[in-house]
């Protein structure tokens, strides 16, 4: 099987990163906007040692799972994978490779992973959109980069942003408000919530103030039920202590803090601890402090004063936890860890590094927070032995 040649696949599952998988000559061929029970004509466009990876030239017979995109740009642009499967497929399918993540890179012999919490909206549930401009001799672009990573889709609206937001999309592209090509601009649902220069966002009935330039959960109808999965995992005795790592501006401490004696948040970013500080102050909480430090400076810290904590909260980047961070961890011997993730790889190969460490993943609840894509939120609960 070699570079441009075709062949006709039988696609029998969905990988991790939103492909489609099938097997021709004792070789797996992932081809994206494929779905299980598909057959295809696909073409190869690369190949390596044990795998290929295809373009769908055409589907035969297409599979039951299949339903009809609601975005236009859907196959071009590169934010989406999934518009093309039905929503409780889509579920069935994140359920699925976030377990095998945790069997081949985390080594779980046998992953607690629960059924993935649905979005209760499938498509116009994020609140936030970062969109990329470029200079054509057709005029200014604005959208995002398509499915090679190299070129602009330019686009008009997104079906899983909020309204509010293809109507700024909508206002940009008619006023041509950029300030050069090549930058980027961030648009907010409901812009007329902002307060001086930050965004207001609301999360169980509590107001928060995000700076733009911050992190925020993006959607809009799951973030309740993901602080709710959270709380219910630090449960209901109160701990004399938690920290809360890569707090942001607060939205976890927020809700913790009834759990707690004290809590101590800590953030890289020196602007959400801004917030993070009047969060808690507009939302009557005393007993948390919060900190702009690197995470693993202060756990390395911790360990070498021989400080106790009850609870540490995690909830880095997609790039997971750093060596650094996963060592002070172990050392500080912390009884319960909630690990908090938008990449279940980075977490799996986390989970088993603090395994060897002496802790147990006791539960693994999925969130869908990115609908039609191929991206994951995952809420773990890890017990020292």
């Amino acid at each position: 099987m070699s570079i441009k040649e075709s062949c006709r696949l039988n696609i029998t599952s969905v990988a991790f990163g939103g492909a489609g998988v099938g097997r021709a000559d004792g070789l797996v061929i992932f081809v994206p906007f494929t779905a299980a029970g598909d057959v295809a004509d696909v073409e190869i466009v690369e190949r390596r040692k044990k795998f290929a990876r295809g373009r769908l030239l055409g589907i035969l017979e297409p599979s039951p799972q299949r339903t009809e995109p609601l975005c236009r740009y859907f196959g071009r642009c590169g934010g989406c994978s999934y518009q093309h499967i039905a929503y409780r497929h889509q579920l069935n399918i994140k359920q699925a490779q976030v377990k095998e993540a945790f069997l081949k890179i985390g080594k779980v012999p046998e992953p607690p992973v629960e059924k993935v919490i649905a979005s209760p909206c499938a498509y116009a549930y994020r609140g936030k959109a970062e969109l990329h401009t470029a200079k054509t001799r057709k005029g200014f672009h604005l959208g995002f980069m398509d499915t090679s990573g190299g070129r602009l889709v330019d686009i008009e609206r997104c079906e899983i942003m909020e309204e509010s937001i293809n109507q700024q999309i909508s206002e940009a592209r008619s006023q041509e408000r950029f300030e050069q090509s090549g930058s980027d601009l961030t648009f907010w649902s409901n812009p007329q919530g902002r307060a001086g220069d930050a965004v207001v966002r609301t999360v169980k009935s509590r107001e928060f103030l995000v700076p733009r330039s911050g992190f925020f959960q993006a959607n809009l109808y799951l973030t309740d039920a993901m602080v709710d999965e959270v709380c219910r995992l630090a449960g209901l005795e109160k701990r004399a202590s938690i920290l809360d790592a890569c707090c942001g501006s607060g939205l976890f401490s927020i809700f913790l803090a009834q759990s707690a004696e004290r809590l101590t948040g800590v953030e890289i970013h020196e602007k959400s601890v801004q917030y993070a500080r009047e969060n808690a102050e507009r939302n009557g909480i005393q007993n948390a402090k919060f900190i702009c430090a690197d995470i693993g400076d202060v756990l390395s810290g911790m360990a070498e004063r021989q400080d106790a904590v009850d609870l540490i909260l995690l909830d880095p980047p997609r790039a997971g936890l750093d060596p650094k961070t996963l060592t002070a961890i172990c050392k500080v011997k912390c009884p319960d860890l909630i690990y908090v993730s938008c990449n279940p790889a980075t977490q799996a190969r986390d989970v088993k590094y603090l395994n060897e460490c002496g802790y147990v993943l006791a539960s693994l609840q999925p969130l869908d927070m990115f609908s039609q894509t191929e991206h994951i939120e995952t809420v773990g609960w890890l017990r020292r032995k």
